[in-house]
């Protein structure tokens, strides 16, 4: 089993978080609208992204073993996110109610081979296993300096 492990440390700005792996740092942020600088994307938008970003890559690695040849692939993701929840309300979840995904193909298959093949995406995928079927988070440490 691999390990994954990220470090997210908020800068000096505003609500932007530098969000870093492998040496690899992204900047996160919320809009002006609602406190932030916007020089990134949210952490719901990166969300979405790395959902999409798993789909995609997913699709390239599994097309050639399931005979499914594509020119092109865009998936479109929405989410929807009360922000009561994450305001306090205890009756309103505090993370996205639904997402929607869109599967647009450029491919000589038909839609129901379009269909199969993303039936295909999604159980491979692990971003949205994830999502889907929930996976368990645990505190593993508590420090104060």
């Amino acid at each position: 089993m691999k390990k994954y492990s990220a470090t997210a440390r908020k800068t000096n700005l505003s609500l932007q978080v530098d969000a870093h792996t492998r040496g690899i740092h992204n900047i996160l942020d919320e809009p002006e609208d609602i406190g932030g600088a916007n020089t990134g994307l949210n952490p719901v938008e990166m969300e979405l992204g790395a959902l999409g970003a798993s789909l995609q890559e997913t699709a390239r690695k599994i097309a050639d073993d399931n005979l499914f040849n594509y020119e092109k692939l865009v998936i479109s993701l929405e989410g929807d996110l009360d922000f009561r929840g994450f305001m306090g309300d205890p009756n309103v979840r505090n993370g996205f109610q639904e997402i929607r995904i869109s599967y647009d193909f450029k491919t000589q298959h038909s839609k129901e081979e379009c269909q199969r093949f993303v039936q295909l995406i999604e159980q491979n995928s692990p971003i949205f296993d994830t999502l889907a079927n929930g996976t368990n988070v645990n505190i593993s440490n508590i420090i104060k300096d």
